[in-house]
């Protein structure tokens, strides 16, 4: 990952709006080092905004970086806006497919034979699956335009995780995986979107799934998190292929694929941990994986409890 920090010297109205530009925008602002302790490749920006000989090309600069951002930003408004509108035209015939598929499996318009059934459960799981993914790319749309509100809720984390479990259970039965829930004692009721809390929860139990071969195994742990014992920690272990430690950033990002090759075995658009992602922050949580090639994966989101939403609202 290569590190760019920008060191801006100034203090007048053209120093202000540069970084309210850059706050605005999503940048950590942050003091220089005085210490001379950065050992990293730093690429430096100093510039002396009294200095009429910067002045004037810095403020063309602003006013093109001002113009870029405005452009970018309208291109990630028609992006996401083509996403919603071409998911839903999918969507429509989809399910129209799925409902008639159902229709002739179930004999409705005739007899059909054993291996016609089979083709028709085929061609129906295959829009499913379709359809799973149409949804996802939708909800990524709605979650890249901010269209997406939390409504928070106290509920029991370990009936969650059962409650994904069954959703999960055929295809665990399928591959023959060992699979294991712990959820701690004690543990306080989460405070927290239900709904958004299976997204994540199911979305990272399905990779696991995905990516582990037959016989192997799935570990669901939640306890308190140890640098805060008032959130609530989730862990999803895995004795999979593993993720190369280069890759873990990679993995969270918009439509990323390790293996981006035709001929992956794994299938999907790419979105899974970058919406999980999303829907932790919005909880004022985090999400991160410990993983290497061959040894498995763990990855881990936090939670609010009750008792942090407590402590938060008499703060």
């Amino acid at each position: 990952m290569i590190e760019l920090r920008l060191y801006l010297q100034g203090e007048g109205q053209d120093a202000e709006r540069i970084r309210d530009l850059l706050s605005r925008e999503g940048f950590r602002l942050m003091e220089s080092s005085e210490d001379g302790s950065e050992a990293r490749s730093v690429v430096g920006f100093d510039a002396d905004l009294s200095s009429g000989s910067h002045r004037e090309p810095l403020l063309r600069r602003i006013e093109e970086l001002e113009r870029t951002i405005l452009e970018l930003r309208n291109l990630d408004v028609a992006k996401s806006q083509f996403l919603t509108n071409v998911s839903h035209e999918l969507r429509t015939p989809l399910t129209a497919i799925v409902t008639y598929g159902e229709i002739l499996r179930d004999g409705l318009l005739g007899e059909v034979s054993p291996r016609q059934r089979e083709a028709i459960e085929s061609m129906i799981n295959s829009c499913r699956q379709l359809l799973s993914m149409i949804e996802e790319i939708l909800t990524y749309a709605r979650t890249n335009a901010r269209a997406i509100t939390l409504q928070p809720t106290p509920f029991d984390l370990e009936e969650v995780v059962g409650h994904v479990y069954e959703m999960n259970a055929s295809l665990i039965r399928q591959k023959n995986l060992h699979y294991r829930a712990e959820v701690g004692s004690g543990l306080p009721p989460v405070w927290a979107d239900r709904d958004k809390v299976i997204h994540v929860l199911g979305n990272l139990i399905g990779n696991a799934i995905d990516f582990t071969p037959s016989e192997g195994g799935v570990h669901v742990t939640a306890r308190r998190a140890p640098e805060d014992p008032r959130w609530v920690q989730v862990t999803v272990s895995d004795t999979g292929i593993g993720i190369d430690p280069e890759h873990h950033e990679m993995i969270f990002q918009e439509f990323a694929q390790v293996d981006a090759s035709r001929a992956r075995m794994h299938h999907g658009t790419g979105l899974g941990l970058a919406i999980a992602r999303k829907f932790v922050q919005l909880h004022g949580g985090k999400i991160w994986v410990d993983s290497e090639l061959g040894a498995g994966s763990r990855f881990s989101f936090t939670l609010p409890s009750v008792e942090a939403q407590e402590t938060l609202g008499a703060a």
